[in-house]
């Protein structure tokens, strides 16, 4: 695994906020959480009910990330 394959706990801050923003919004232009240039390309590969997975990556630096965010279990239906 090569460093550019890892995020530091700033990147990752930085990362999902900017996540949320793309699922928002998937237009807009998102900036890289390491060199802080825009063009971040993200990749939602999510398994959801149990995790949201997405591939960065961002041509400027090379950076080239998995960002896993586990969810919850599902829910089953509660008792009347």
């Amino acid at each position: 695994m090569s460093e550019n394959d890892q995020l530091t706990r700033d990147e990752l801050a930085k990362a999902l906020p900017r996540i949320t923003a793309w699922r928002i919004d998937p237009d807009e232009p998102v900036v890289c959480p390491r060199c802080e240039v825009s063009g971040l390309n993200i990749i939602d590969r999510s398994a959801r009910p149990y995790a949201e997975w997405y591939a960065v990556s961002c041509a400027a630096c090379g950076m080239d990330a998995t960002i896993n965010i586990p969810l919850g279990p599902p829910v089953m239906g509660g008792m009347d």
